[in-house]
């Protein structure tokens, strides 16, 4: 099952990826959903998993700290504060951006998620 809340997703997504769930991981996300990383726009579940599969590949973990949802209808914006730990014990903190669409089954699917939140002002948005 999905995310029942718009916050509980993090969530998901942090337990997926410890559990190195890549499949889980993406059915946390719709069709045609736009992954945002300092490279650029990931757009669609393959475009998404290859992103999320190098992030698995490094051995990393994550954990979703807290967090803040404002929903709007079938839409909800979530920001979440993250903390990434790389295997050499390099810690990097961040803070993200975003947007979950309530699905017809009443689960939130993510339709942008931005982790670097603010961070990537400046960077290339184009997919």
């Amino acid at each position: 099952m999905g995310a029942i809340h718009p916050q509980q997703a993090g969530k998901l997504f942090e337990e997926r990826f410890a559990a190195g769930d890549l499949d889980g991981v993406i059915d946390l996300y719709e069709d045609g959903a736009v992954f945002v990383t300092a490279q650029g726009a990931h757009e669609g579940l393959d475009a998404i998993g290859e992103v999320v599969a190098g992030y698995l590949s490094t051995g990393a973990s994550i954990v979703m700290n807290e967090s803040v949802a404002f929903e709007a209808g079938d839409l909800a914006l979530v920001h979440w504060a993250w903390t990434m730990t790389l295997p050499d014990g390099r810690v990097a903190e961040g803070a993200s951006a975003e947007v979950l669409r309530r699905q017809s089954d009443g689960s939130w699917k993510f339709t942008i998620d931005n982790g670097g939140g603010s961070a990537l002002i400046g960077h290339d948005n184009e997919t």
